[in-house]
């Protein structure tokens, strides 16, 4: 039977060590630890509280810790790659946990020797939680997508797996490469696309989604105001615009809110007629920092 390398890039934020504590539980119940070969929890920035009292990070001897100096979510990712000694690379956020048929779902989707990626949905963990009047799931899908297939299978259109819950066999990293360093979270900005943009580099067929491999996210309040979503849709159109120069606008997912076409013109008085003023002031957003990534990024390094 194959065994995956799970691979968990953590970085300081508030609840983390609880946030990793649920997640290292629900990885070491017997119904996924018998598909886990190894967990490597990799330490970005050096942060991580190593104390004794957090003893269930190092009480199952297939955790292990492995510190990535630079800062940033795909260095974090690439130091996993570079340690797995599995086939199967497994990539998970500290703050999920993930259902019993997790590990075992991941392990069946690589079953076929050509399939490179098997990923499943990020569902809400249930919590009681009070969304704002103007949150709507234009806003949902810059934290996780509002909707997965309902059968296990090939991969389609409009639907897409995120870095999240995410698996690729070794050798995929051989063919395609690493992750960007360019995409992908470092400290406190909000960089995006780093997990969209290595999937998308893998031929459509040899992608597979497994319904039961679920991760369940808990949304963070802080996530829920005006300002956080200004900021992620504000990143969100540098992030569209570094990975369009890298990839080309054929292979983006988004094409249809980056460019100020009919389409968009359509969306955005139909979001303003519904008095939405707030979401039609993000689209906009994300279309002016898309168009002027190269200015917004000249201005931050001069800071």
């Amino acid at each position: 039977m194959q065994k995956i390398t799970v691979v968990i890039p953590t970085y300081r934020h508030k609840n983390r060590i609880e946030d990793l504590l649920d997640l290292i539980r629900s990885l070491t119940k017997a119904s996924n630890l018998e598909y886990i070969h190894e967990v490597l929890v990799v330490d970005n920035g050096n942060s991580l509280d190593k104390e004794p009292k957090y003893f269930e990070l190092f009480s199952c001897k297939k955790i292990k810790i492995i510190d990535e100096p630079r800062i940033g979510l795909n260095y974090a990712r690439n130091t996993g790659v570079a340690n797995a000694s599995s086939e199967i690379i497994a990539f998970l956020d500290d703050d999920v946990v993930i259902a019993p048929a997790w590990a075992e779902s991941i392990v069946s989707g690589h079953c076929d020797s050509d399939i490179l990626c098997v990923g499943g949905p990020v569902i809400i963990r249930n919590q009681k939680l009070r969304y704002p009047h103007w949150f709507s799931d234009y806003f949902l899908r810059f934290l996780l997508p509002p909707s997965f297939p309902v059968a296990s299978g090939p991969l389609r259109s409009p639907y897409f797996l995120i870095g999240a819950n995410m698996s690729f066999k070794k050798k995929a990293f051989t063919a395609y490469g690493l992750f960007d360093p360019d995409l992908d979270r470092k400290g406190k900005n909000l960089l995006s696309n780093g997990d969209i943009e290595f999937i998308i580099r893998i031929p459509h067929g040899l992608i597979k989604y497994e319904s039961q491999a679920v991760a369940i996210e808990k949304i963070k309040e802080n996530r829920l105001t005006r300002y956080f979503s200004v900021r992620r849709i504000f990143w969100q159109g540098i992030s569209d615009a570094i990975m369009v120069k890298k990839r080309g606008v054929d292979h983006f997912y988004d094409k249809k809110e980056i460019f100020f076409t009919p389409h968009f013109i359509k969306e955005w008085v139909s979001t303003s007629i519904k008095g939405n003023f707030f979401e039609a002031f993000c689209r906009l957003v994300r279309l002016f920092s898309y168009r002027y990534e190269a200015i917004v990024l000249l201005f931050k390094k001069a800071r």
